[in-house]
């Protein structure tokens, strides 16, 4: 038995069957949803299993993501690693002054070898 046209519901012989889009078409019945230009395999688009010619086929629109966790999470990360953020801290604690840091032994033997330094430096410059 001979399938249905997916347009006009009538009998398609194999003589003018068109197959596409899961469909059988015939060859007059395949043409563009908007402005019912004659398709062929090699112009045609599918969308939603109708065709469409190129000009009319619909444009997909993004949606907006949803603010879940994680990708609150990744937003936050992200910002986090970006330059941006490190320049904008850096110049809020410009003027705060220094943080406290603990002498440690290092730190102290640090200071006495750099006093050295300075202490040569200024002998040899008299």
């Amino acid at each position: 038995m001979n399938p249905q046209c997916a347009r006009c519901g009538k009998v398609v012989y194999p003589t003018e069957k068109v197959n596409c889009l899961d469909k059988y078409w015939h060859k007059g019945c395949f043409h563009c949803e908007v402005c019912k230009m004659a398709l062929n395999m090699n112009n045609y688009k599918g969308y939603e299993k109708k065709p469409y010619c190129n000009a009319h086929y619909p444009k997909q629109s993004f949606t907006t993501v949803a603010d879940t966790p994680e990708n609150l999470r990744l937003k936050q990360q992200s910002e986090l690693q970006s330059q941006v953020k490190y320049k904008r801290d850096f110049e809020e604690s410009k003027g705060r002054g220094f943080s406290i840091v603990t002498d440690t032994p290092e730190l102290q033997r640090l200071k006495r070898t750099q006093e050295q330094i300075s202490n040569v430096c200024d002998y040899l410059l008299k």
